[in-house]
């Protein structure tokens, strides 16, 4: 019998890192482990080192919820998506934002095979499901199951999709994290994200300007040139102890978490799924995070804090506590790696090709 053959739909371009891609890529990597063959369907503006993908022609940026969001919206996109979806032997297809332009929306009309789809979103507007309602609503009639990636996800896409949503969350290597030095304790607090407004940077700066001197803040996916910009009026000393790496690879990324005693997560909403925050989980780190609904959805109070959204002092009161505790840091730490568990691949793997199997046997 000849394997599954799987594509895994995205419509936001590969070229530029973010939450769906992650999971997608990371998804992949776990059907391929199981024996089932999988092709990435996604938009690209350039090369693309990546097994199994196939570029759907170059995206353009659209503003969304507080950010730059890319997807190909040229008839060219269109049409290559109906093509491939139709002529590349897939048994399923498993659309991530389905009702999304081109990729997904055209793989979901195109389809002659059983569909799935993930919902990520959690926007700021519904703008898209109230501009397109009727399209869309008639177009899900199309998805065999639907999944959300939290309850949050789930709340944001039902009042307009109505319907039942399995609950299968992002996931990650948890092996990947493991510590790889005994050397915290020196005061580093950590934050990854892009430095958008929506992911509050600014308000760890301000945050951070409160706290003793001889501690310091590392930047992930900020340049230095970048951080200026965001707050005005921060003292030049305090600049010398913020360090910013911009975009690093995954092997860097993961060895500035194990050097690191807390990780941050600011962001003052727009969260469908707190990826960064189950990351810093996985690491054993205590995180410090924004209490909103999708860090609240995975971040359980023995492993972290939840704090206003925007509330620099305190926020600053936060990690000034856990800063100058180590044993409540290490506690913290370990209930995290526990908890992060539930978000291991091998464990949601397995959730998704349960639902792969359901569709295919109906």
């Amino acid at each position: 019998m000849p394997p599954l053959r799987v594509a895994l739909v995205c419509p936001y371009t590969w070229s530029v890192p973010g939450g769906v891609q992650t999971h997608v890529a990371g998804l992949a990597r776990s059907l391929r482990r199981r024996g089932i063959e999988v092709e990435i369907l996604a938009p690209a503006d350039g090369p693309v080192q990546e097994a199994g993908f196939v570029a759907l022609g170059r995206s353009v940026g659209i503003p969304d919820n507080g950010s730059i969001t890319r997807i190909a919206l040229s008839p060219v996109a269109l049409a290559r998506t109906a093509r491939v979806v139709r002529t590349h032997g897939y048994d399923l297809l498993h659309l991530h934002e389905p009702m999304l332009p081109h990729a997904c929306f055209a793989a979901l009309q195109s389809a002659r095979v059983p569909v799935v789809g993930t919902f990520h979103m959690l926007n700021v507007s519904d703008r898209w499901y109230r501009l397109f309602g009727p399209v869309v609503r008639r177009a899900a009639r199309k998805l065999r199951v639907r999944i959300a990636v939290s309850e949050s996800a789930r709340n944001f896409v039902l009042p307009s999709l109505p319907g039942d949503y399995r609950l299968i969350p992002n996931a990650v290597n948890v092996s990947d994290y493991a510590p790889q030095r005994d050397g915290r304790g020196a005061g580093r607090v950590l934050f990854i994200g892009r430095p958008e407004p929506r992911k509050g940077l600014p308000v760890l700066l301000r945050a951070f300007a409160l706290l003793p001197p001889g501690l310091e803040l590392e930047l992930v996916g900020v340049h230095a040139a970048e951080v200026g910009a965001l707050v005005d009026g921060l003292p030049p000393q305090l600049m010398d102890r913020v360090h910013a790496y911009g975009r690093i690879s995954d092997h860097d990324r993961r060895d500035l978490m194990a050097r690191a005693d807390v990780l941050c997560a600011p962001s003052l909403g727009g969260e469908s799924f707190g990826l960064v925050v189950v990351e810093g989980m996985a690491a054993g780190l205590p995180v410090v995070a924004s209490d909103i609904p999708g860090y609240r959805d995975v971040l359980p109070v023995e492993a972290g804090r939840l704090v206003r959204p925007g509330d620099e002092r305190a926020l600053a009161a936060e990690l000034d506590g856990l800063l100058a505790d180590g044993d409540l840091r290490r506690q913290l730490g370990e209930a995290g790696r526990h908890a992060a568990e539930r978000f291991d691949w091998s464990v949601v793997a397995e959730e998704v090709v349960a639902v792969y199997e359901e569709v295919l046997a109906s």
